[in-house]
């Protein structure tokens, strides 16, 4: 007898370029089609689309606010019957909690994309009407939320210390390395040193702390930026005040990342927190070394000092261990760079971790397994 596939649908608010839009469309495009039946709702408008959805069973709702979709996907639901709704993104977690009230044998999964007590030192405070409103919504969908995906061991412990969450309902799933990279088979001429990285312009990003460092090193390099954001005035004024402005090149969004990740030699990731750095480990993976600043967010899990580059402290720790891996940079071959992420975080085994957990949890609602994965 075939057996009967687990509908679920993805959910998500667009499919702009973002590191929790490019982990949906994975998952949607390479879950098994014997096991999975998938369907992915983006909330807004297909003109946005930077990622490419062919094979997947797209549905565009065509709206600006989350708010504004919870009728569409009520609906669809009530059309499809899915077994699982998975969302991610803050706006869209809540209507997948509320979503699980008025229909109760759906399993409902969200996805953490970010570390909340970092999180939390930078939001702008909202007056009381609004704060009220959110807390109650927060509250009555956190209720009925089956499982949180955590991207690192990190993001758990903190939902952990929030006192908030259960820890029953937590689960690790990594970000994958892209089944479309292939690692480098050796290192590119070394005059001019490159340096790289990928992200938005933002405070969160760490930029200010790379350039600053940048401007203390005697080496003959260039830096790539590829990302746009709020901060690009201040940042590029900063490199300007500090003489290395002339050695940026900046990329405001780019269809071939993989291919700079490859062409540079050494990636700088100077973030103050993460989810679970996609570009470090697409970076790692086509054996670009990095230097990361320790920050909470799974650098712990994907570094190996003195394989595939170095964790560092502070400032002078990055200015010091950066020179010391542009001077040794034929230690890091990109074979040995790529080793550790791709054993850990490469696209088969973060398939099958899906595929494992999307199966446990329909016959676990089911009530055919014990709730312990």
């Amino acid at each position: 007898m075939t057996q009967k596939k687990i509908k679920i649908f993805f959910c998500i608010p667009n499919l702009s370029a973002g590191g929790a839009e490019r982990v949906m469309v994975f998952l949607a495009k390479n879950l098994s089609s014997e096991l999975f039946s998938v369907k992915l709702i983006v909330l807004g408008f297909e003109k946005d689309t930077v990622y490419s959805t062919s094979g997947i069973d797209v549905c565009y709702l065509n709206e600006e606010k989350a708010q504004n979709a919870f009728v569409k996907i009520y609906q669809l639901i009530k059309e499809y019957k899915p077994d699982i709704l998975f969302g991610t993104l803050t706006h869209i977690n809540q209507i997948v909690g509320l979503l699980s009230y008025l229909f109760p044998k759906m399993v409902c999964v969200t996805r953490q994309t970010f570390i909340i007590s970092e999180a939390k030192k930078s939001v702008k405070q909202q007056n009381w009407f609004v704060r009220t409103k959110n807390e109650i919504l927060r509250k009555l969908a956190h209720k009925r939320i089956d499982y949180t995906i955590c991207q690192s061991n990190d993001m758990k412990n903190d939902m952990l210390d929030s006192g908030v969450y259960d820890f029953r309902k937590l689960v690790v799933l990594n970000n994958p390395v892209s089944n479309e990279i292939r690692t480098k088979k050796e290192i590119s001429p070394k005059k001019p040193i490159k340096f790289i990285t990928v992200g938005r312009l933002n405070k969160q990003k760490g930029y200010d702390r790379i350039i600053t460092c940048l401007s203390k090193i005697n080496v003959n390099f260039t830096y790539t930026i590829i990302g746009d954001g709020p901060r690009k005035e201040s940042l590029f004024g900063l490199a300007e005040n500090l003489g290395v402005l002339e050695r940026i090149n900046h990329i405001p969004f780019s269809n071939e990342v993989y291919q700079h990740l490859s062409e540079h030699h050494i990636y700088l990731q100077g973030s103050l927190y993460e989810g679970f750095p996609n570009a470090l480990l697409e970076s790692l993976g086509v054996g670009t070394p990095a230097i990361v600043y320790e920050a909470p967010g799974g650098m712990n899990e994907i570094m190996i000092d003195g394989e595939n580059g170095y964790l560092v402290k502070n400032d002078a720790d990055f200015v010091e261990k950066l020179q010391l891996l542009v001077m040794e940079l034929d230690s890091f071959p990109p074979s040995q760079v790529s080793k550790h992420v791709l054993k850990n975080f490469g696209s088969k085994k973060i398939i099958s971790d899906y595929e494992n957990f999307f199966t446990w949890i329909t016959r676990e609602k089911k009530g055919e397994l014990p709730r312990n994965i």
